[in-house]
């Protein structure tokens, strides 16, 4: 079986069962996978970081991001 025909079998499930899926594939992944960064990334995530100390005031609460989301999709 490929991986695009396993996508396609999960996909055609109830979405209950999709998601059940998910997050077993989710469970079995090893704690550490995906957390290495790119030295690109790692700058990226600085330069934000120093962004953010430098005028946090600027920063938005999630529930202010969230309501920016909604109103927008209005």
């Amino acid at each position: 079986m490929t991986v695009e025909q396993a996508i396609s079998d999960v996909a055609s499930l109830p979405l209950e069962d999709q998601l059940r899926v998910v997050q077993a594939i989710w469970d079995r992944m090893p704690q550490d996978a995906g957390t290495s960064l790119t030295d690109p990334q790692r700058t990226e995530l600085d330069r934000r970081l120093a962004s953010y100390h430098a005028n946090s005031d600027s920063a938005l609460t999630e529930s202010q991001l969230r309501k920016q989301i909604r109103d927008a999709r209005s």
